[in-house]
């Protein structure tokens, strides 16, 4: 069933606010989630902002952009260790909370099996390499959260009140804060608060994500006269994600003593899975410029997700119900609500120029278009309509673009790099919740075997909604990459 994704189930509450705030609700922000991509691959290409589309001869272009594999002369065996910091301050009437969230993975592994043909060989197909990799596209282990005393600040209990006395109590989790006692019936029809909920109030709220979006992809690319590079490629993408909401009232009397305790939890957990195919190529005009452009089709999804959420709520004093008499404390918890859905994520055009200064380096830059208003949810299970409009009416198309350069001494490189990721959103609301990424690193490259480390640092804004405000979310994530390749 659809209902259940309680806070971010609010539809119609938000519905009055997204202009304002741009709140990402239910399935809405799953399509948003899942389609965004930021700077994967080796610690080389990472150094560089991200920019592969015209660059060969990279383990990257495994899963970027398959032509830059017609580059290769020889095999590789390639694999990215990666460690990551994330740091999400928030913001809510002006008192700060802080997090921090630390992660290893691999982010990277890939062989290139080459058949190039040796330089007095005859034929204008120079041969080509096929590839296969795993990637680390996109990493959601991250906590937040905010607290709150500000005494004119609302509880989630107006929105409910407000909603049973138009529609009644619903079943589900929609239904959890009657059946704890925090919202109760009173004579002559209607709903009002447990008499414990006082004006003055205290909330908080932590959120615990984690998963990630893996790709396994298979790829060609070949090399015509050293001239024109082409490539095709097969991804085959893989997610899991959590998320444990943990949201907190607590009501205060006129002696500063807890009058009301209340605590909400949801647990989120989902899986999927997905197919996408690339088309990309490389063109050569002259010797020290690269040319290229770089298709990715949308991913055609299928999730599977399981949620069920708790609430326990404390009296002090305890509360008399007519029926049930005296209270001091309770609790109400929903089924395990199992759903499934398919996702389409937008598809991605792209271009990029590299010029080599000889021998001594190059610079590189790429471009990309993604459209996420595109995105498209279909299920069985659920109506998905109102859905899609939402999805239509929040996000737009954005421009993605990246910058590197490279600066070769003998077998050492230097390496910077900048990225910009546009906000998805298509109003701009209060905050932009665009990306700016900077970059660099270093390497050693011997005749079978190379060390490259990178370093990223991501910058970007995010608004969470909270009844009846929003939360503002300033992110800062540095991730440190080691790349170990073995030619052969």
């Amino acid at each position: 069933m659809k209902g259940f994704k309680l806070i971010l189930s609010l539809s119609a509450l938000l519905a009055l606010h997204i202009s304002e705030v741009k709140a990402q609700a239910g399935y809405a922000e799953d399509a948003l989630r899942f389609s965004q991509f930021g700077s994967t691959g080796s610690a080389r290409i990472s150094a560089l902002g991200g920019s592969g589309n015209a660059l060969g001869g990279d383990i990257s272009n495994i899963h970027n952009n398959p032509a830059g594999l017609g580059f290769y002369q020889n095999s590789e065996f390639s694999f990215t260790a990666g460690y990551s910091d994330w740091n999400a301050s928030t913001s809510l009437w002006g008192q700060n909370e802080n997090f921090n969230t630390t992660n290893f993975s691999l982010p990277n592994l890939g062989v290139v099996i080459s058949r190039a043909k040796m330089p007095l060989e005859l034929g204008d197909w120079r041969g080509g390499s096929f590839g296969i990799s795993i990637n680390r596209q996109a990493s959601y282990n991250n906590d937040f959260g905010y607290f709150s005393n500000q005494l004119d600040q609302g509880s989630i209990l107006d929105f409910y009140v407000d909603d049973y006395n138009q529609n009644g109590v619903p079943g589900g989790t929609d239904g959890l804060f009657f059946d704890a006692f925090l919202i109760n019936p009173v004579e002559g029809g209607g709903y009002d608060y447990s008499p414990n909920a006082t004006l003055a109030l205290e909330k908080a709220e932590k959120v615990e994500n984690q998963g990630s979006m893996s790709q396994i992809s298979f790829s060609y690319g070949g090399n015509y006269k050293n001239k024109l590079f082409i490539g095709a490629s097969l991804g085959i993408s893989s997610v899991t994600f959590r998320s444990t909401k943990t949201y907190e009232e607590t009501f205060i009397d006129d002696n500063n003593q807890t009058s009301l305790f209340s605590s909400l939890q949801e647990n989120l957990s989902l899986e999927g899975s997905g197919l996408n195919i690339g088309l990309g190529l490389i063109y050569k005009p002259v010797d020290q410029l690269n040319i290229g452009l770089n298709f990715k089709s949308p991913t055609w999804n299928q999730f599977n997700e399981e949620y069920d959420a708790d609430i326990i709520a404390n009296f002090f004093p305890p509360y008399q119900d007519p029926e049930f008499g005296s209270i001091s404390e309770s609790d109400a918890q929903t089924d395990i609500f199992v759903s499934s859905y398919n996702l389409r994520t937008p598809m991605r055009m792209g271009g990029g120029l590299t010029y080599f200064f000889g021998k001594n380096g190059f610079i590189t830059a790429d471009v990309n278009y993604l459209d996420y208003s595109s995105a498209n949810l279909r299920s069985n299970v659920f109506n998905t309509e109102q859905d899609n409009t939402e999805i239509s009416n929040l996000y737009g198309q954005t421009i993605n673009y990246s910058l590197g350069g490279e600066f070769r001494f003998d077998k050492f490189r230097l390496r910077a790099g900048y990225a910009y990721f546009g906000d998805p959103y298509a109003a701009t609301g209060n905050i932009s919740q665009r990306t700016t990424q900077f970059s660099g690193g270093l390497g050693v490259k011997l005749s079978s075997f190379s060390i490259d480390l990178g370093i990223v640092n991501s910058s970007f804004m995010k608004s969470y909604f909270t009844y009846p405000d929003t939360a503002i979310i300033d992110n800062n994530r540095t991730t440190g990459l080691l790349t170990l390749g073995f030619s052969f």
